[in-house]
């Protein structure tokens, strides 16, 4: 089968493109050609298919003197229309899985798949596709004013980057999509978890257009590590809805065990800040880490903590830990409970209660046995229920339906 893989950012940045990655691998693996469509960037690894990539935009800070190009850009473009036009004409592909592409790709894309009837499935790794926010999350908690249709709301309550302009943009591109009806093109949307169809159905995407596909973990690629020295651990983004000031707040009532933060993020200052306020000697940050070092890292901790306060989908990190044979204690929010199973391969604690995290850090962490056996249960869970092979077979049922209802 010939398959293409459409993502805007064709580098390591969050866990859409990671997956992006893996799954192409896999695909590739079970003999699968694979063409990729995406923006150029300085960081992008070599492909053959570079030539066909779309010019780099930033959309990280939006100005009225560049909202012009922005809108234009995030709501139809040729150079993109053009580029894949070329691309489909090189490649026959016989399916296009999208995963994010939203303001630098652009549904222009779509359009032109459709006119040569080549079936289009989609991964939603975020909220980008019923709300302007991409996290439902603003102002330090979940937010859903826009909730059905209502994008507007965004604007007045600057959901995106703090800024009108930014959240004006977002929420036209919103209503043009849903003027365009853009969602009636894709085939599949592919949910990585139940809570996640949840939130497309309550906002008004076609629950049978939906099929649920978590993600999965290549966990052979990991050596489950039951021993560890004297730390626990936090890796991901630092950034407001991580629940990272509700994880040091919690590390006040622990203060003989040992954090290790690994990431890099817009409230890293910000935290420091408040680690050297409260006097805290057992936080420590170490900055962005991948590959080998970050593995390292986690082999070596006791436990990974994930204190998020926001929706979140379907962590890969949580896959990650229990491949490496580290329990987790996480928020019981979102996605989240969909995996870690409360007393068994981690626990599950309150959002935003940093007694009740503290509470279960320390109970895990002054029974060394415990955490040990939920170590292996967390291997063994991720070995039954997330490996690439039945990933893989799920993945291709969704892609042969696709095609089927094409012919």
């Amino acid at each position: 089968m010939k398959i293409l893989q459409v993502n805007k950012f064709f580098y390591l940045r969050g866990g859409s493109s990671r997956y992006f990655f893996e799954v192409s691998k896999l695909l590739k693996s079970h003999s699968h050609e694979v063409a990729y469509f995406s923006m150029t960037d300085e960081k992008n690894g070599k492909s053959k298919w570079s030539k066909y990539f779309v010019n780099n935009a930033s959309f990280e800070k939006v100005s009225l003197s560049h909202f012009t190009y922005v809108a234009s850009r995030m709501f139809y473009s040729f150079e993109a229309r053009q580029k894949i036009t070329e691309l489909l004409d090189d490649f026959k592909t016989d399916i296009a899985h999208l995963h994010s592409i939203y303001h630098h790709i652009s549904p222009s894309t779509i359009f032109e798949l459709k006119k040569r009837n080549i079936p289009i499935v989609q991964t939603v790794h975020d909220y980008h596709l019923i709300a302007p926010s991409h996290t439902l999350f603003h102002d330090g908690r979940i937010c859903e004013l826009t909730k059905k249709h209502n994008f507007f709301k965004a604007v007045f309550h600057k959901c995106v980057k703090k800024s009108y302009i930014a959240s004006f943009a977002e929420a036209l591109e919103q209503y043009i999509y849903l003027i365009l009806n853009i969602n009636k093109y894709i085939d599949t949307f592919i949910a990585p978890s139940r809570f996640m169809i949840k939130k497309l159905i309550e906002y008004g995407i076609d629950e049978n257009k939906i099929q649920i596909l978590n993600s999965f973990c290549e966990y052979k690629e990991y050596k489950p590590d039951y021993d560890s020295d004297n730390y626990i651990l936090y890796f991901g983004r630092l950034s407001p809805e991580k629940g990272l000031n509700f994880l040091i707040g919690a590390m006040k009532y622990i203060p003989y065990i040992k954090l290790k933060n690994v990431g890099d993020g817009s409230i890293k200052k910000e935290l420091m800040r408040k680690v050297l306020k409260l006097n805290i000697k057992s936080i420590e940050f170490m900055g962005y880490k991948s590959g080998v070092e970050l593995k390292k890292m986690i082999y070596r901790c006791r436990f990974i903590i994930l204190p998020s306060v926001c929706y979140e989908i379907f962590p890969l990190s949580v896959l990650e830990a229990f491949s490496s044979g580290k329990p987790v204690i996480a928020s019981n929010i979102g996605g989240i409970p969909e995996i870690v199973k409360d007393g068994y391969n981690g626990y599950l604690v309150e959002p935003g209660n940093a007694e009740d995290l503290a509470d279960k850090i320390s109970k895990l962490w002054d029974n060394p046995s415990l955490c040990r056996k939920m170590g292996k249960n967390a291997r063994e869970y991720v070995e039954k229920n997330y490996g690439p092979r039945e990933h893989y077979e799920k993945l291709m049922d969704i892609y042969r339906k696709a095609i089927d209802r094409h012919r």
